[in-house]
């Protein structure tokens, strides 16, 4: 698609503009860390013998940096423990080609969150937005909602959904405590990864046997009448580790009320009263998970089960119902070897199998609802049909996913490491059936629910083969000099093929200071939904569509002030072509998926920690970032301001104390949306944890939204009504290792 004359003069300007931003940049930068050197001045003398101590995440996260010697003219990088996720084997933070944020454990449980998706709000560049259909928690990355652009992995295992592209509908609730560290690139990573890795790369890393050498039982009970119960086990027995994890979750969910949906206006035109707004929004959510690993030598397996159901907060058509609810069934199995050969030759070849089960119940539209439909396609509501007892659909596929992978690492010569991958993956999308009690040809209203599977299924089956190579080479040209290149190309049956090149140039130009200068391209593949969707009056799949494609641009700084304060910058440009949107066809009322505007954001992230040891640190972030369309419109939803500001305070070996806020600025809303922009919101998190007072006993508890904000996250503007969010909430767990 064409772009406007702004858009082409900002393009060609884009260069310009990123080196005339530079000086400012680096003036924020310095400024971050004056409060953390004045912070910190005071208390240097004290700890000068004291190995700095493990510190919230930032982006050159990880634990802390090798003491340098103030005797060698070698300057070295700033950390010694490495990152796979950027390169695919062990790399320090500051030499990763990319812009990496770790978090551990242990900053983890300082924070209080209960699940994965919430820990992602304090990552520069992430907020957290609940989506109105489903009620699933996405985050939002560098100024997009990025529910499928996001490629999430369990232990390097990818375990995104082929259906909707997306890992949020089962991976959002996943546990804290068999969380060993969180590794996230913030950038493109389809050049390694291939599909979803679009804005972000998320590999969450699981407890091993010799994390846990036990079993910890934890159990808690909070707000709205949540339940969790969890057991981490962990054992060597000779050359064989065992680790593992059973966890059981049940929450009522927050019950906001929902003062309109689209049923109000459609009672409004149809003179009918079948709106259950204003209502209460339905949130109840139950989940059953189990991990297993088995290691061997340098034999593994690796399976992951959870069971999912759930009610559908507002609902697909954005219309509350009190009779709609979700099963999902997930599992996967991974086995793989790594062998080291003489020469400098690595191989680890694996093989998996995922299978996703969907049951979707779904009543679309309430009791005594009446719709108008097209049914001349000529763009004309000319038919209006009356549900009596509700529009009702009930579905379910079955996703299934087998595939082989062989990367081989080859060390060239010294410091010089190649990368070469071969992978294979099937995914298939059967089993579809579908009952409803209304004919999407006919329009005609049957009296009870119809098996439609033969003759109207709501989804095609379908099978997509993808075959992929990468190639990377990692390179020291000198000892404080990185360069990696790479290239993946991925040929798709159903659409073609992509290929995604990167190239990262990482320099510790002076003592405690690395500077990263990155360029990347990635894809988010078109999913099931928006090709093979159909017989649907609302939505039709398009089997012609394209990838989205994204191109960044980078620019990362690092800097130690002393041995207590470490501050980054970074800045990025993201160029997002072929966005996959709703459209309705021509002359008719009938939207179908369609690749459809470009999309322009840059943005600022700023963090700073400071580390005075015995637990006790301090961090804040700060992001900017402006997303734009081809039109020079702002892209919903996303704030251009937020930041997280926290402390952690150890005075006491029984007692720590974990203070944290998200602060988000103004939020805009959809182009055809007339509203006020939504207003800013600060969320203030208090946790306290009392440890080792009996045995090995822990007890925390965590309020959150301490000052009872009202806020809200955005709904639909056919809605014309926001989602409320939570007010003051708590939770309570205990656990003891046995």
């Amino acid at each position: 698609m064409k772009e406007s004359n702004m858009n082409s003069t900002f393009e060609k300007n884009k260069r310009g503009n990123i080196i005339a931003a530079l000086p400012f940049l680096l003036l924020i930068f310095l400024l971050a860390g004056i409060s953390g050197v004045l912070f910190a001045a005071g208390t240097e003398t004290a700890h000068q013998g004291e190995t700095p101590q493990d510190s919230v995440s930032q982006a050159s996260g990880g634990t802390d940096t090798t003491v340098l010697d103030m005797h060698s003219s070698e300057v070295l990088w700033l950390e010694s423990e490495g990152v796979a996720i950027a390169t695919r084997h062990e790399t320090p933070v500051s030499k990763a080609p990319g812009i990496v944020t770790v978090i551990t454990a242990e900053e983890i449980k300082h924070l209080g969150y209960r699940t994965f998706a919430e820990i992602l709000r304090t990552v520069p560049g992430f907020e957290i937005l609940k989506l109105p259909d489903f009620g699933d928690v996405v985050p939002a990355v560098r100024g997009l909602e990025a529910a499928n652009k996001v490629r999430l992995m369990l232990d390097g295992h990818f375990v995104n959904s082929p259906l909707k592209g997306s890992s949020f509908n089962a991976f959002d609730d996943f546990p804290v405590q068999n969380i060993k560290k969180i590794e996230i690139i913030r950038g493109p990573g389809s050049a390694m990864y291939g599909e979803n890795a679009f804005l972000a790369v998320i590999n969450i890393i699981t407890k091993d046997a010799g994390d846990i050498d036990g079993v910890r039982i934890s159990s808690g009970y909070g707000s709205f009448n949540t339940y969790e119960e969890n057991v981490i086990f962990g054992k060597k027995y000779g050359k064989v580790d065992i680790s593992g994890m059973l966890h059981y979750r049940s929450t009522d969910g927050f019950s906001g009320t929902l003062e309109r949906d689209v049923q109000t206006t459609l009672d409004e035109v149809f003179g009918t009263l079948a709106s259950n707004a204003p209502g209460s929004m339905h949130d109840k959510r139950q989940e059953f998970a189990m991990n297993l690993k088995v290691e061997y030598d340098n034999l593994w397996f690796h399976g992951w089960y959870n069971n999912k159901n759930r009610d559908t907060f507002v609902g697909p058509q954005y219309v509350l119902s009190d009779d709609s609810d979700i099963e999902n069934n997930y599992v996967f199995g991974e086995i793989g070897y790594k062998k080291v050969f003489d020469g400098g030759l690595t191989i680890k070849p694996r093989i998996y199998y995922d299978q996703f089960d969907i049951r979707p119940e779904i009543e679309a539209y309430p009791e005594g609802s009446v719709l108008a439909f097209d049914a001349n396609k000529d763009g004309v509501y000319d038919t209006t049909v009356s549900f009596p007892d509700g529009f009702i659909g009930i579905g379910s596929e079955i996703e299934r996913i087998a595939g082989a992978e062989i990367p081989f690492d080859y060390e060239l010569f010294d410091k010089n490491i190649l990368t070469v991958g071969l992978e294979y993956r099937w995914v298939n999308q059967g089993n579809v059936r579908y009952q409803s009690n209304f004919n999407p040809a006919t329009y005609e209203v049957f009296d009870s629910v119809q098996n439609l599977s033969d003759t109207y299924p709501y989804l095609k089956e379908a099978t997509r083969r993808i075959l992929s190579v990468y190639l990377q080479d990692t390179w020291d040209v000198t000892d404080t000099l990185n360069l990696t290149l790479g290239v993946r190309h991925d040929q798709y049956s159903d659409f073609g093929g992509e290929t995604s090149p990167r190239a990262g140039l990482t320099w510790a130009f002076m003592k405690n200071a690395t500077l990263k200068l990155l360029y990347g391209e990635a894809f988010r593949a078109p999913d099931f939904i928006e090709m093979y969707i159909q017989n649907n009056p609302a939505l039709q799949g398009n089997e012609d569509l394209d990838p989205e494609i994204i191109k960044t641009y980078e620019a990362g700084l690092s800097y130690r002030f002393n041995k207590y304060v470490t501050s980054g910058l970074n800045y990025f440009y993201n160029d997002i072509q072929d966005f996959i949107v709703k459209r309705p066809l021509p002359g008719s009322t009938t939207l179908r998926y369609e690749n459809y505007g470009d999309g322009r954001v840059h943005g600022v992230e700023m963090e700073t920690k400071v580390d005075i040891g015995g637990g006790n640190y301090l961090f804040m972030n700060y992001s900017f970032q402006d997303p734009k369309d081809d039109n020079g419109n702002d892209l919903p939803y996303v704030a251009r301001h937020k930041g997280n500001f926290g402390v952690n305070v150890h005075y006491w070996k029984y007692i720590n104390t974990n203070l944290n806020t998200f602060i988000s600025g103004r939020r805009s809303r959809e182009a055809d949306d007339a509203r006020d922009d939504m207003p800013s919101y600060a969320l203030l998190n208090l946790s306290v944890i009392g440890k080792e007072f009996f045995r090995t006993m822990e007890i925390q508890g965590t309020v959150f939204n301490l000052l009872d904000k009202d806020y809200n996250d955005p709904g639909t503007a056919s809605m014309s009504s926001d989602l409320p969010r939570p007010g003051r909430s708590f939770f309570i767990g205990l656990s003891y290792q046995f």
